[in-house]
């Protein structure tokens, strides 16, 4: 028997505590890694590349303690695997309107890469690349969606789908800082929403957003990314 866990999901509660504690966390973060003893960008870009993981996973724990206690509300359940191909389409696509969007940000507003030490530990050789990609690429997107599509999407689709998906999606934006990133990361961020309201898991979100962060790290370590 399939039981209905509609009113079991995260709500405002979740969500709040959720986005405090990615902020507390994000800033603790950044504060951690001003004591590196290196300022070698390739070391801060391989640190740096777990940042979104850490912190969304750790923001995550803080709204899963709250009051539900249980994943299957915040999406951790099965996708079918047509799912997960279209995500994989969608991370495809995603990275494609990226190079449009950085390129229509340079136009504009010329040269600035808030992202440099990433691009530097993509470029730093072998290891470098591999423990930035297993960061920034398998990490990240997973701490990201867990919090952002299990949490804050989640819990804004009881409001409906303009709250759950372009509401959502702003907060994911405004949450990788104010620069050529914005858009961007609004962007990824839609195409997470819809998949995640379409499907109720965060698997097909963690896919996609896989994808487009392999492709942006496979990218920056030929040369191939635009740096904005």
């Amino acid at each position: 028997m399939i039981t209905d866990d509609r009113w079991e999901r995260p709500c405002w509660p979740e969500m709040l505590i959720g986005l405090v504690a990615y902020a507390v966390l994000l800033v603790g973060f950044g504060l951690l890694m001003g004591l590196l003893p290196s300022n070698d960008p390739v070391v801060l870009g391989v640190v740096g590349s777990t940042a979104g993981g850490c912190v969304g996973v750790g923001a995550f724990a803080a709204a899963y303690s709250l009051r539900i206690r249980a994943l299957r509300p915040f999406g951790f359940r099965p996708a079918d695997r047509r799912w997960l191909i279209i995500a994989a389409g969608a991370g495809i696509v995603g990275y494609g309107l990226n190079l449009i969007i950085q390129f229509t940000y340079l136009t504009l507003f010329g040269s600035n890469d808030p992202q440099s030490i990433l691009h530097a530990a993509a470029r730093g050789g072998p290891l470098p690349f591999l423990l930035s990609f297993l960061g920034g690429a398998v990490f990240t997107p997973f701490g990201e969606e867990i919090l952002f599509r299990g949490v804050v999407a989640n819990a804004l689709n009881r409001r409906g789908a303009f709250a759950g998906i372009i509401l959502s999606s702003i907060i994911f934006g405004l949450a990788h800082g104010v620069s050529v990133i914005l858009p961007v990361a609004i962007m990824v961020g839609l195409l997470s929403a819809v998949l995640f309201r379409a499907t109720g898991s965060v698997w097909p979100s963690v896919v996609l957003h896989c994808v487009y962060n392999g492709a942006n790290s496979i990218a920056s370590a030929f040369s191939f990314a635009p740096m904005p």
